[in-house]
């Protein structure tokens, strides 16, 4: 990695590092800011990155696989299981409102039922993380 590959991705971090903390400031998640940051900065951006695109995608992927991780670490089985009659309304919501436009985009873009499901998978488990890690009242008590 070369050096301007350093200083792009270095600002990169410490731009993400100061949203945090301005939104921190407001009592707010930071990732909306992030999303708001990504489109400054992806294709067709203000300032889209040029020497970083490849390794902040694939960083990107981790991500996200940790992120659902970690929620999966926050929840013991005995709070999932007595969570579960009061949350079956809206995670039924959550299913129709988030699973079924990825289905019907891939239906759409011809890909097969198979493919169009996995493309609801996705759109639906992404959408929820979000919601949960954006919303809150669903944080951890630890983190209000």
């Amino acid at each position: 990695m070369d050096a301007t590959r350093l200083i792009e991705l270095g600002g990169v971090i410490l731009g993400l590092a100061l949203l945090a903390r301005l939104a921190g400031r407001f009592g707010l998640s930071p990732i909306p800011l992030y999303l708001l940051a990504g489109l400054a900065f992806g294709k067709g951006g203000v300032l889209p990155l040029v020497t970083t695109e490849a390794f902040v995608s694939t960083g990107s992927e981790i991500g996200l696989i940790l992120l659902l991780f970690m929620l999966g670490l926050e929840y013991s089985a005995t709070e999932l299981m007595s969570s579960m009659r009061s949350s079956l309304r809206p995670g039924l919501l959550d299913v129709a409102l988030n699973y079924t436009p990825g289905l019907v985009a891939g239906l759409l873009l011809g890909w097969g039922l198979v493919p169009s499901m996995f493309l609801g998978g996705a759109t639906l488990v992404t959408s929820s993380s979000i919601a949960a890690t954006t919303c809150p009242s669903s944080w951890p008590a630890s983190t209000r």
